[in-house]
């Protein structure tokens, strides 16, 4: 195995134990909120929720262009690592929703580092940035998977404090795996100059329609996934079990599909499956707002189309953009996709509470804002097909290179 075959396969490691740890700690946070620190206005509640999340927005594009200026992108993972790890060890200590909110607010400045760093070091030199992409949402999905699982069965056995500090425990491996095991790529100097603005990257012909397109989607997704486990074990009578199944369930089949996703990007280029991720979440929420049972709740919510939707998106911005502005531009696709993930609980909070007065009818909302991003996925179509025209080109000019030598 070389050693850049390697350094992918700790990338994917750490990615996936700092995926373990996340998905434990977020999967039941709303729910925390309302039944163990006592918030019951959905208002309140999606904005305590919300506001690590407009940190975000603003720290991974710091950090991803940061990371770029740089030429860097390994410190940058480690900064992240540490950062959710700090952040779920002082939550399994909060005893009210203040604390929660504080202490959430930091940590997302620093975690925020890790994503756009990441994907960043992963899609560097290479002509495979979809496949890339794909396999470390593999990585990913498999530690969901493990997170998602444990704790859906754990949360009445041991209780919210104890999975937060098993999401820390997991997030420190991460942190430690990635300081002794991933090798960082460094940027040539020349490149660092000619790096882009994020407001030059947002000026690339088809960033801005991408970038709106993404924040639409999660802004309708996270209207009704932020309180899902509200949803499912408050209003549908289920078990909190089922909220853990739903969340593995999803992200099981998403580790058979996104690699061979990433490469089928590659060969046809991102437009066609970004379509189909935001039409096929436009039909589930029209399933998940009449669906009258937890079971079949968890059995729609298992459908893995983030895997279509996130590797087409991230691989859409990566052949926007070159390697000395890729952390930029995945910064700029995190910020979108946390604009949505920001916005959207609350936005779903105040239907929760003045118009719906329970959680499950917001689907119908996240409908509506996948509609839209499905029409700016279809104008993407010329300028898609275009860039994966010139990289095919370039890849064969490269293998050419490469016999004649």
């Amino acid at each position: 195995m070389s050693q850049s075959n390697r350094n992918i396969l700790a990338i994917y490691f750490t990615f996936a134990l700092q995926a373990l740890g996340q998905s434990i700690a977020w999967q039941f946070g709303t729910y925390f909120l309302k039944d163990e620190l006592g918030v019951l206005n959905f208002v309140t509640l999606t904005v305590i929720w919300s506001i690590p999340t407009f940190v975000t927005i603003v720290a991974v594009s710091f950090w991803g262009s940061t990371s770029d200026k740089k030429g860097r992108r390994k410190p940058f993972m480690i900064i992240g690592f540490a950062g959710f790890a700090a952040t779920y060890l002082l939550l399994s200590f909060v005893q009210t929703s203040t604390e929660f909110l504080i202490i959430s607010v930091v940590g997302a400045l620093f975690s925020a580092a890790s994503i756009p760093a990441g994907q960043a070091l992963a899609t560097t030199a290479t002509e495979k940035k979809g496949e890339r992409l794909g396999y470390m949402l593999v990585a990913q999905s498999a530690g969901w998977f493990v997170g998602a699982l444990s704790s859906g069965y754990l949360y009445d056995i041991i209780g919210m404090f104890a999975l937060y500090q098993i999401s820390a425990i997991a997030c420190i491996i991460a942190t430690i795996t990635c300081i002794v095991v991933v090798k960082d790529v460094e940027i040539d100097p020349t490149a660092i100059h000619q790096r882009k603005s994020a407001l030059s990257l947002m000026r690339i012909p088809g960033m801005a329609r991408l970038s709106t397109a993404v924040a639409m989607s999660s802004l309708g997704i996270n209207a009704i996934v932020s309180m899902m486990a509200i949803m499912i074990v408050d209003e549908l009578a289920g078990l909190p079990v089922y909220v853990g199944f739903a969340n593995s369930g999803a992200t099981l089949l998403a580790i058979f599909i996104t690699g061979y996703i990433g490469k089928l990007i590659d060969r046809r280029g991102p437009s066609g499956v970004l379509i189909a991720a935001y039409g096929s979440y436009a039909v589930f929420a029209v399933g998940f707002a009449l669906v009258a049972d937890p079971i079949s709740a968890a059995l729609l919510y298992a459908l893995p189309l983030y895997a279509l939707s996130n590797t087409a998106a991230y691989s859409f911005a990566a052949l926007l953009s070159g390697d000395e502005e890729r952390g930029g531009a995945m910064g700029l696709m995190n910020g979108a996709q946390n604009t949505g993930a920001a916005i959207g609980p609350i936005i779903g909070g105040l239907f929760a509470e003045y118009i719906f007065f329970r959680v499950q009818p917001i689907s119908w909302i996240n409908m509506v804002f996948n509609l839209i991003a499905l029409l700016i996925a279809f104008s993407l179509i010329p300028i898609a097909r275009s860039l994966h025209k010139s990289s095919k080109t370039i890849n064969e000019k490269m293998d050419d290179e490469i016999q004649l030598e």
